[in-house]
C-alpha cells in the first residue's frame, strides 16, 4: 500500500494517463454487473449491450465529426497506429511509408518493422521546436508513398502540427494521410470534416476515459486500402474480438463531454495553470530551460530541463507531486529523450527534463502548491550543486 494518500496527491501526468470521471466510472460498473452480456448474443441482454454499444460509438463518431461506419474500436491508440502502419504498404513492393521522428513509438516501432519487411521508411525532419518541415515533406512524398503518418500533438513537448497544411500538401494524391490524435483529443477541434485526414487514432484514457479502449477512424473512400492484422469473429473489418462493452459505454461518455466542451475555454484555463507554474519559477530563481515551444504547442504539456539536476533525482524528491520525464511508454529506458535530442538538444539537457502535464480542470490550488513544491525541491538541488563546485 502507497504511504502516500491519494488526497495529498498532485497530479502532473495527465499525458500518460487520466482519471475517470463519476459517470465514466459508474456507466462502467453497470455493464460490469448488471447489463453484462456479449452485444454480438441475439437475447435480450445481448440486444440491449448492442445498442448501449451502438450509442457510445456515436457518441465517439460525433467527436471525430465521422459516420458511425468509419469508426473501428481498438484497445486504443497503440493498436490503432498499428493497424495503419502495417496495414498501409505492401512488403518487397515500391511502397514506402514517410514517418515524423519525434512521435509515439507504437508508430516509430512498427515503422521500423515494416522496414524489416522491405517496405523503405522515410522520416521527416522537423525544427527546434518540433514542428515538421513542410518543404522537405513534399520532397520526400512521392507516387509510390502509401502513408504518411504524424502525432497531431507531441506528447512529451506539446508541439502542435499544422495538419491543415499537410493535408494541402497531400491534396489530389493516393497517399493516405494518417494523424495520431491521442493528445489532441479534449485540446484541439479533430473534426475529420474540417480538413483532408483519411485515418485517426485515439485513446479513451487520455480524455478521462478508461484504460483499453481506443479508436480508429478511416475514411470510406481509403477502409479498404488497409490490411486487417486480426481475424475472427468479424466485429469490424479490421479487427476481430468480443467487444468490452463497459469499456465502449465509458469512452462514449467521455466523448460526449469531450464534444459538448467549449475547447476554447479549456484552452485558456491551461494556460493560465502553465503560466502560474512558470510564475512561481520564476519567483524562487529556478534556473531552467523551456522544451516546450512558446507558439503553435498545447498548453497543456510544460517540458523543462533544470541544468545540473536529472529528472528522476527531482521525480524521487516530490513524493507527493506525479510528474514525467518523457513519454510513459519510454518509462524503463534509461537514454535520454529520443523527442528532445531528435530536435536538437544535447543529452545532458535532455537528462535533466521533466514533463508537467495536466487537464484544464485540475485545481488552481494545487497547481499553485505543486509548482511551489517544484521550485523548492530543484532549487535545493541547484545550490547544493553549486556549493559543491566552488568546493564550499
Amino acid at each position: 500500500m502507497s504511504a502516500v494518500s491519494n488526497q495529498s496527491i498532485i497530479y502532473f501526468d495527465a499525458a500518460a494517463t487520466t482519471r475517470c470521471t463519476d459517470a465514466v466510472t459508474a456507466a462502467m460498473v453497470e455493464f460490469s454487473e448488471d447489463n453484462f452480456a456479449n452485444p454480438s448474443s441475439p437475447h435480450s441482454m445481448g440486444r440491449s449491450a448492442k445498442l448501449a454499444v451502438d450509442q457510445a460509438t456515436a457518441s465517439i463518431a460525433r467527436l471525430l465529426g465521422c459516420s458511425y461506419d468509419e469508426l473501428t474500436l481498438t484497445s486504443g491508440a497503440t493498436e490503432s497506429n498499428n493497424i495503419v502502419v502495417l496495414g498501409s504498404a505492401r512488403p518487397e513492393s515500391s511502397d514506402n511509408i514517410v514517418i515524423c521522428p519525434i512521435d509515439h513509438k507504437s508508430t516509430l516501432s512498427a515503422a521500423s518493422e515494416m522496414e524489416r519487411r522491405g517496405v523503405e521508411v522515410r522520416r521527416m525532419t522537423v525544427d527546434a521546436n518540433g514542428r515538421i518541415d513542410l518543404d522537405h515533406l513534399a520532397r520526400i512524398v512521392d507516387a509510390d508513398t502509401a502513408l504518411v503518418t504524424l502525432a497531431y500533438v507531441n506528447s512529451e513537448i506539446g508541439t502542435l502540427q499544422d495538419v491543415p497544411a499537410i493535408s494541402a500538401l497531400l491534396e489530389g494524391k493516393e497517399t493516405l494521410f494518417h494523424i495520431d490524435a491521442s493528445q489532441a483529443a479534449g485540446k484541439v477541434d479533430i473534426n475529420v470534416q474540417h480538413t483532408r485526414v483519411d485515418c485517426v487514432s485515439i485513446s479513451a484514457h487520455k480524455i478521462c476515459g478508461p484504460k483499453g479502449i481506443g479508436a480508429l477512424y478511416v475514411s470510406s473512400d481509403a477502409t479498404f486500402r488497409l490490411r486487417p492484422l486480426t481475424f475472427g469473429g468479424g466485429q469490424y473489418r479490421l479487427r476481430s474480438g468480443t467487444l468490452p462493452v463497459p469499456l465502449i459505454v465509458g469512452f462514449g461518455i467521455a466523448a460526449e463531454r469531450i464534444s459538448k466542451a467549449d475547447l476554447a475555454s479549456w484552452w485558456e484555463a491551461a494556460n493560465y495553470r502553465r503560466q502560474v507554474i512558470l510564475e512561481t519559477l520564476h519567483g524562487h530563481d529556478v534556473r531552467y530551460q523551456l522544451n516546450s515551444p512558446t507558439e503553435n504547442a498545447v498548453p497543456h504539456i510544460l517540458n523543462l530541463s533544470f541544468p545540473g539536476v536529472r529528472s528522476e533525482t527531482i521525480i524521487k524528491g516530490l513524493p507527493t507531486v506525479c510528474i514525467a520525464s518523457g513519454s510513459a511508454c519510454n518509462s524503463k529506458s534509461i537514454a535520454p529523450s529520443y523527442v528532445l535530442t531528435e530536435v536538437g538538444h544535447e543529452d545532458a539537457r535532455a537528462n535533466s527534463a521533466i514533463r508537467l502535464s495536466f487537464t484544464a480542470d485540475v485545481e488552481i490550488e494545487k497547481v499553485g502548491l505543486g509548482a511551489e513544491l517544484l521550485a523548492r525541491k530543484v532549487c535545493s538541488l541547484q545550490k547544493l550543486i553549486t556549493r559543491e563546485e566552488i568546493g564550499a
